[in-house]
């Protein structure tokens, strides 16, 4: 049974000073939802009103609970833009690096805009492989199609572990195959095309505030560690520990892909030449600094 109450609160008398017990002057609403589980919410200052809210809540649950309504409507009618909105939110609290963060959302609003979705309706699977037609004729690659495929599907998913959504509209919206549209084979580097990229750095100018040497250095530690431009960004002179039975260097969690501390153990050809170019940086401070 629904009922209103007002709740009660502590105030300070105006004449008095001293604490006593009063009553909140808005109005609350005592329910139970579609599931039997008590709620309270707050309504209006107006009782009449506060009723009339009351009723309104009362008898939508019912609604829900007679499967008259759909429990997902309310999430159907909301802004597309709010849901992406929420899904950023997601996946900054999933410490997912800032970098990706702002890739994902672009490519998913890319494809909310030229599919002209509004609501979570408009964003239909032959809309979609439309704008990815569209997106290979005017030169893009396979890959980058299915890069934006991805990102779409990552918000539809969502929505649907989120409980914003009944079903996801594209979940049968498969990626395309990127061995038939290879544009970039990628393969190590020879010994010679190796050697040839240091010796083009160490003598070359600076570039984006990064000395010749320091490049050098940056593509020798990358080739040797396998670490991403952001760890390799991350590290200080107190992040390498030459002088240990087996030397390391060690990327903070906050920085890692795995979001944990990684040690990595480092050759000892490596060592020999980080040594010297170590001892001639600052101690404290980034030994890339910039925004390369």
């Amino acid at each position: 049974m629904a009922n209103l109450y007002r709740k009660p609160i502590i105030i300070t008398d105006p004449k008095t000073g001293e604490r006593v017990k009063a009553k909140a002057k808005k109005w609350w609403g005592r329910f139970k939802d579609e599931n039997g589980i008590k709620r309270r919410v707050p309504l209006a200052i107006d009782k009449t009103a506060a009723q009339a809210m009351l009723n309104e809540i009362v008898k939508k649950k019912e609604r829900l609970a007679s499967g008259v309504i759909d429990k997902f409507d309310d999430e159907r009618k909301r802004p597309l833009a709010e849901h992406l909105r929420d899904f950023e939110k997601h996946l900054r609290a999933k410490r997912v690096s800032n970098e990706q963060v702002k890739l994902v959302i672009y490519r998913a609003q890319i494809i909310i805009d030229k599919c002209k979705a509004k609501v979570a309706s408009d964003l239909k699977a032959s809309r979609v492989q439309s704008f990815l037609s569209d997106l290979r004729d005017e030169g893009k690659s396979i890959q980058t199609s299915n890069h934006y495929l991805r990102a779409i599907k990552q918000l539809t998913r969502w929505m649907v572990k989120d409980r914003r959504a009944h079903d996801d509209t594209l979940q049968f919206v498969s990626m395309l195959n990127v061995s038939t549209d290879r544009r970039h084979d990628r393969r190590p580097l020879t010994e010679a095309e190796f050697s040839a990229l240091l010796h083009a750095a160490r003598g070359g100018r600076s570039v984006l505030g990064m000395a010749g040497l320091d490049r050098a250095m940056l593509y020798t530690v990358a080739a040797y560690t396998g670490l991403r431009a952001s760890e390799l960004a991350s590290l200080t002179r107190q992040s390498y520990r030459l002088d240990e039975i087996t030397p390391t260097v060690t990327v903070q969690a906050a920085y890692s892909k795995h979001r944990r501390q990684d040690v990595l153990p480092l050759h000892p050809s490596l060592v020999v030449v980080l040594r010297p170019w170590l001892a001639a940086k600052p101690e404290w401070g980034r030994v890339w600094p910039g925004k390369w």
